[in-house]
Order: structure tokens, then C-alpha cells, then sequence
């Protein structure tokens, strides 16, 4: 889970963004959407509850 959340941040800052937990969120949902890992796509599901939580 820490390896997908630190490509996300890198992908983010890649862009140019500021990594706001919604634009995390956000990276973490295309990266799992595009991967065919299944492993770092369930990495990414958790990261994204996780971070979905904090937001509530």
C-alpha cells in the first residue's frame, strides 16, 4: 500500500498538482483503474478507503 501511495504522490507532483488528500485520492483511483497488478490494485483500494475515511 505504501508503494502506491508514494507513485500516486509522485504522479501528482509529476503534474504539477499539490497533493490535497482529494487529488490523492483521485491518483490512487486512475492508477488502480489502469493496472493489471492485482496486488497493487487492491493496495490501492485500501489506500483509497483509508484516506476517504480521514475525509469523514
Amino acid at each position: 500500500m505504501h508503494e502506491a501511495i508514494g507513485l500516486a504522490i509522485r504522479q501528482v507532483l509529476h503534474r504539477g498538482g499539490t497533493v490535497s488528500p482529494h487529488e490523492l485520492i483521485g491518483a490512487l483511483w486512475r492508477l488502480k483503474e489502469s493496472g493489471t497488478d492485482m496486488a497493487m490494485r487492491e493496495a490501492c483500494s485500501r489506500a483509497i478507503r483509508i484516506f476517504a475515511a480521514k475525509l469523514n
